[in-house]
């Protein structure tokens, strides 16, 4: 994360207004900074917290829309989808309140229509699971960045949606907050993703490419930075004979036994193996895991 764990504001990359690009950049910056957030830095740091936050809003801003997924209400047509499937729409989430801490991004408004598909599944989900999850996702294309979000859905009581009615909103209702269809879905986020191009910067430095994620707990936002991924096993020690060997009968010289004390090199080019009569060029060296240099020659075919 290219924030240092000081909450320094994020220094700044050009990236390639593409995914593709987007991916590649992430993992040059990570190979080349060290400056990536460690897992002894999360969660404890407010003004972190609050960096990540502002970077987050800078990306809500520019992308102005945004895209609601909820999950589906069974009904009569196919257009409502099944129980197990996800419906996702744009949406114009009112502006927020403006971060100045870790507490900041608490509540998001969105209109809606209350005869619309997500009005019912939101209300059908409270009744069903107890909370309407949904997800909102916000995408600046020209920055290469997003904001993705995860936490519970309700439809504000008819007051409550009029005191938050935005003037973005008039195009879609002719009398304002006093349509007759108008209402407001309370979107509380508890879960954010963030990764910012151009405009933030905001990087893991991941090689899985999991984003810089925060949690909110009951009042505060905190880092969340995973544990890096599995690492790889490390690679099978070399089988026996992978360095000099000359694959005949597996015997391993001994040099009491079979060489009068001599270490190997010395013996003279006549030397045979003891057990297979083959010549000296048919012995390898072996280095074992432990550093120790045995002289040994095998072969599978014969002795398989």
């Amino acid at each position: 994360l290219k924030h240092s764990l000081q909450g320094q504001a994020p220094t700044m990359m050009r990236v390639p207004a593409s995914w593709a690009c987007l991916l590649a950049a992430l993992l040059l910056a990570a190979a080349a900074s060290p400056s990536t957030w460690s897992v002894a830095g999360s969660g404890r740091h407010t003004d972190n917290a609050t960096a990540l936050l502002l970077d987050a809003q800078s990306i809500m801003e520019v992308a102005n829309f945004a895209m609601l997924a909820t999950h589906a209400s069974a009904g009569p047509d196919a257009s409502s989808g099944i129980a197990s499937d996800i419906n996702t729409r744009i949406v114009s989430p009112k502006p927020i309140v403006q971060v100045t801490d870790a507490s900041g991004l608490a509540v998001i408004f969105i209109d809606t229509n209350n005869m619309s598909r997500k009005y019912t599944e939101i209300e059908d989900g409270i009744v069903a699971r107890g909370a309407a999850r949904v997800n909102l996702l916000y995408y600046d294309k020209d920055g290469v960045g997003y904001v993705s979000m995860r936490g519970n859905a309700t439809i504000c009581p008819d007051e409550e949606a009029r005191q938050e009615w935005w003037d973005g909103w008039t195009p879609f209702y002719p009398d304002k907050e006093k349509t007759s269809f108008y209402s407001v879905i309370k979107f509380v986020p508890d879960w954010l993703e963030v990764v910012g191009g151009s405009r933030g910067n905001v990087q893991s430095g991941r090689t899985d490419w999991l984003p810089v994620s925060l949690r909110r707990g009951a009042r505060y936002w905190e880092v969340v930075v995973p544990a890096g991924p599995t690492p790889s096993p490390a690679p099978p020690p070399p089988p026996p004979g992978s360095g000099w060997h000359c694959s005949l009968c597996g015997h391993v010289y001994d040099a009491q036994k079979d060489g009068g004390g001599l270490p190997f090199e010395q013996l003279p080019d006549t030397f045979k193996c003891p057990v297979c009569a083959a010549p000296k060029s048919a012995f390898k060296k072996q280095v074992s895991a432990g550093g120790e240099v045995r002289w040994v020659h095998e072969d599978p075919d014969i002795f398989s």
